[in-house]
């Protein structure tokens, strides 16, 4: 049961996290150039699609009984997106 609510709170985490950055891209991209609006345009629907692959993945593991599998799923777009926070504040973008 345990290993259940951290496959579940794994994949919220990944969703919330998915969503702020899906927000700052959006606010940063208030003044931005064509050029790097159509590359935030990118990365947010690059987001967008590993989310729905991470919970359509998760959500098969957990029926098939294997919840620290979909725990690791389920938490990787907050890895994804702490990298690409690093990327950009490097490249000052």
């Amino acid at each position: 049961m345990m290993q259940s609510l951290a496959a579940v709170a794994a994949s919220i985490i990944g969703g919330i996290s998915t969503l702020s950055m899906l927000v700052l891209l959006m606010a940063g991209l208030a003044n931005a150039k064509p050029a790097q609006l159509q590359q935030g345009k990118w990365m947010m629907w690059g987001l967008v699609l590993l989310q729905v692959v991470v919970l359509a993945v998760g959500i098969v593991l957990m029926v098939k009984h294997k919840p620290w599998p979909a725990a690791i799923v389920g938490i990787s777009p907050l890895v994804v997106v702490i990298v690409l926070m690093v990327i950009l504040v490097k490249i000052e973008w």
